[in-house]
């Protein structure tokens, strides 16, 4: 029996959850509202893209104080260029945006602005390559994060196949899902 609780205590130990507020939203299977060209995503992930990875999925971890926490963006298109995104407001319904769903809303900082790697994977900050925390990196851009408060996070990554979902002119980048952080 001890064994068993271990290892169920041990994921809400690995996924940094800052607060019951933080977690996933903005899926592209339906729930958040319908992809721009019925292109419907994998649970838990953004709306398809032209890779047919299952859509792009964001993720993070870490902790908030001390702000160690890390956005991981997984199944975007190999070597793509990602934009992380910050908000201050999370959206109530859905706008499609490029081949995907736009879910963060309110204020908007973008935070990092990286390249994936040949396995579609891209992550941000990359504290050893020189990268400021969330909160810093925010603080730098205007938007000082204070205790208690919320952000909402989503990354915009470029697909470059105009005709994958040409409605309404042939976007040629998509979204993954969002992240909500309660930063205590």
């Amino acid at each position: 029996m001890t064994l068993l609780s271990l290892r169920f205590m041990a994921p809400l130990v690995l996924c940094g959850f800052a607060s019951a507020q933080s977690g996933t939203f903005c899926f592209g299977t339906g729930s958040s509202g319908p992809c721009p060209c019925a292109n419907n995503g994998m649970n838990g992930r953004g709306c398809e893209n032209s890779a047919l990875t299952g859509g792009g999925e964001l993720s993070f971890q870490g902790t908030t104080t001390p702000d160690t926490m890390k956005l991981s963006g997984s199944h975007v298109l190999p070597g793509v260029l990602g934009i992380f995104l910050q908000g201050d407001a999370q959206l109530t319904t859905a706008v499609t945006f490029g081949d995907g769903l736009r879910c963060v809303g309110g204020t908007l900082k973008r935070l990092y602005v990286k390249n994936a790697n040949g396995s579609g994977h891209v992550e941000a900050p990359e504290v050893n390559d020189g990268d400021l925390s969330i909160t810093a990196r925010s603080a730098q851009l205007g938007d000082t994060i204070a205790q208690g408060s919320t952000r909402v996070y989503q990354v915009y990554y470029r697909d470059p196949s105009a005709t994958f979902c040409p409605a309404p002119q042939g976007s040629t980048f998509n979204v993954t899902n969002g992240v909500i952080i309660d930063w205590q």
